[in-house]
């Protein structure tokens, strides 16, 4: 729940038109008696929740102005169902210090996340229509690899464990090294000119793509980076996952409680108007919120959405043109039969179909939650559907692969994340060639009075810690220019 400090979106609307007006002439006038505070930070995720905390902190006046109804962005958990699944930011690593000091700070628990005791057995696969246990995968038909080495790995590691053994990688930083520029090709590129087939490449990077759609789309310096990275936010060897007891939105929620400025949910921005003494925030409503400077934690997908007065430089316009998000469908639904001892396979289950990944999920002490876990293309097809056509054809498959399953699950919940017009995919994925022509460092620096934060512009970690990271250099940057 937020507190008073908030301020919901939402008034009753205003009957007529010269009502209307008069409200509208009422907060404009409002607005420009108020005093300016010294940083506006657009976004209340984890990035600017970090920067406005840390602004404030050093003595700093802030406004927080957030799109939605809730605080977390793409950190949302799913407390309205069994067990609170987790539907994005669902790992925190050993290795996230900024995450954990934070968490520590404002007092939420952080515990060691427990696995499902009905999660037992390894990830089956069911690949052009053939289900096939995990034991039988290295021997199988359909297995496409004559290298021992990687015929004995699973589809969904088979890829990233390949391009880890060619990694010439040694610290965090070096994805954007300049000597490490050539090197920013595509998967389908590197792993082709070394003899994988066309099959191979669609099974390790096409099919349930961690990252991007195809071999032919993702960078492998991404990939690099993604390696190095897990080697450090899983600092502990064997450490068990972590995450926040209740659900790891209990985070975002305790920093924006923590607040001491305003934080205004609702606030559609629509435009940023900056001059030499400071920037005005026009939102969906009217409203203008002005101050001396700028933190911009919005992702390229919703900048995109944002006029900008005077217009962003060439390059960092064509990193909001051209930076993408993962296309990533959640279905979950109830489990009222544990169907998995009808049919002898593991409950977890590996496709090539609309069912994506399956997998039980939620808290261990709570009645299980299937969650098809559907990236890429398949994603899209989804999207493409009503939410009640897109889930009902998961559960379809899910049918069809596991007869078992027919009459033991229910629809809960359907999340898209590209179908969010905050977010527009779940993370950042770097196209070739992107990172070479430095649309990875077009945010690095402030542009005038904007600072930028987010996910896309983190320079060493990823995922939740990577927003940290970026809200910290963002109010990093405003401090030296206050």
């Amino acid at each position: 729940m937020i507190d008073r400090r908030q301020v919901m979106a939402g008034a009753a609307a205003l009957a007529g038109a010269g009502a209307a007006a008069l409200a509208a002439a009422a907060r404009a006038q409002t607005a420009a008696q108020a005093p300016p505070d010294e940083v506006i930070v657009l976004g209340a995720g984890l990035a600017g929740l970090n920067a406005a905390l840390l602004l404030e902190e050093a003595g700093a006046r802030v406004r927080v102005l957030e799109g939605r109804g809730r605080v977390g962005g793409r950190v949302r958990s799913l407390t309205d169902l069994p067990g609170s699944p987790e539907a994005g930011g669902s790992i925190v690593g050993s290795g996230y210090a900024r995450f954990l000091d934070r968490a520590r700070r404002l007092g939420v628990v952080v515990e060691p996340a427990r696995p499902r005791p009905d999660m037992a057995g390894a990830m089956g696969i069911s690949l052009l229509g053939q289900t096939i246990r995990a034991e039988h995968w290295p021997g199988h038909a359909a297995n496409p690899f004559s290298d021992p080495r990687l015929k004995a790995l699973p589809p969904y590691a088979v890829g990233a464990a390949a391009l880890r053994a060619l990694s010439p990688f040694q610290s965090l930083d070096d994805w954007r090294s300049p000597g490490m520029a050539a090197q920013d090709v595509s998967v389908a590129d590197l792993l082709g000119a070394r003899g994988w087939t066309p099959d191979q490449l669609r099974l390790g990077f096409g099919i349930n793509p961690g990252y991007g759609n195809s071999a032919h789309d993702v960078s492998v310096l991404m990939h690099w980076h993604i390696a190095e990275n897990l080697k450090v936010m899983t600092a502990q060897p064997g450490a068990a996952a972590l995450h926040v007891k209740g659900g790891n939105m209990g985070l975002p929620v305790a920093m924006a409680r923590a607040l001491k400025g305003p934080l205004l949910l609702g606030q559609v921005v629509r435009r940023v108007e900056s001059d030499a003494t400071g920037v005005t925030v026009i939102t969906e409503d009217g409203r203008r919120h002005r101050a001396r400077h700028l933190v911009c934690t919005l992702p390229t997908s919703a900048l995109r959405l944002v006029d900008f007065a005077p217009a962003l430089p060439p390059l960092q316009q064509l990193a909001v043109d051209s930076i993408d998000y993962n296309r990533t469908c959640l279905a979950y639904f109830a489990v009222d039969r544990p169907f998995w001892e009808g049919d002898g396979l593991p409950p977890a289950l590996w496709t090539d179909t609309l069912a994506g990944r399956l997998l039980l999920t939620g808290d261990p002490d709570a009645p299980p939650t299937l969650l098809a876990y559907v990236n890429g293309f398949a994603a899209d097809r989804l999207d493409r559907m009503e939410p009640a056509a897109a889930i009902a054809a998961v559960q379809a498959d899910i049918a069809r692969l596991r007869p078992a399953a027919q009459g033991a699950i229910r629809p809960l919940r359907l999340v898209s994340w590209q179908r969010d017009p905050f977010a527009g995919g779940a993370y950042v994925s770097w196209k070739p060639g992107q990172i070479r022509a430095g649309l990875v460092a077009a945010f690095d620096q402030p542009i005038g009075r904007l600072v930028f934060a987010g996910e896309h512009t983190a320079q060493l970690a990823r995922g939740m810690e990577g927003a940290l990271e970026s809200g910290e250099r963002a109010a990093v940057q405003v401090m030296e220019r206050m």
